[in-house]
């Protein structure tokens, strides 16, 4: 019988991810880029629900779906109180996670993020290197 083996690596998914550090709440600053990207970002209903020692922790989503309802733009909230959706990205307050097609249409990105009013830092942060970044892929 053949032996089969499973890889542990999977692919890395086709997406953009930049940090956001700001002060004011999510929607505030989704209301921000909207303006300046020229984006319709809307809450989603569900938002990500971490269980965590029997209480239910909600980081909410604002999103755009592109052509056919496929996602395009999505912003997450990466805090819920004093916890991390992502902990290892401590500097980022939400993720702007962008579909890779649009991004590379949309060209200059983390520029505009900048410029973005109550955008403190933007940065631009490798998929690749989060360790729970399934989280942010919706």
């Amino acid at each position: 019988m053949p032996k089969h083996k499973l890889s542990d690596e999977a692919a890395a998914p086709d997406v953009t991810v930049i940090g956001i550090s700001c002060h004011v709440p999510d929607y505030r600053l989704c209301w921000s880029l909207n303006k300046t990207l020229g984006l319709e970002l809307e809450r989603r209903r569900e938002d990500i629900v971490e269980r965590v020692r029997g209480k239910e922790l909600h980081y909410p989503v604002f999103q755009q779906s592109g052509e056919e309802g496929i996602i395009s733009w999505a912003l997450v909230c990466n805090t819920c109180g004093k916890r991390r959706l992502v902990p290892d990205q401590k500097e980022a307050d939400l993720f702007l996670v962008i579909d890779q097609e649009t991004a590379e249409r949309e060209g200059d990105l983390l520029p505009r993020v900048r410029s973005a009013e109550f955008v403190l830092l933007a940065f631009a942060i490798e998929m690749a290197s989060l360790r729970n970044g399934h989280k942010l892929l919706l």
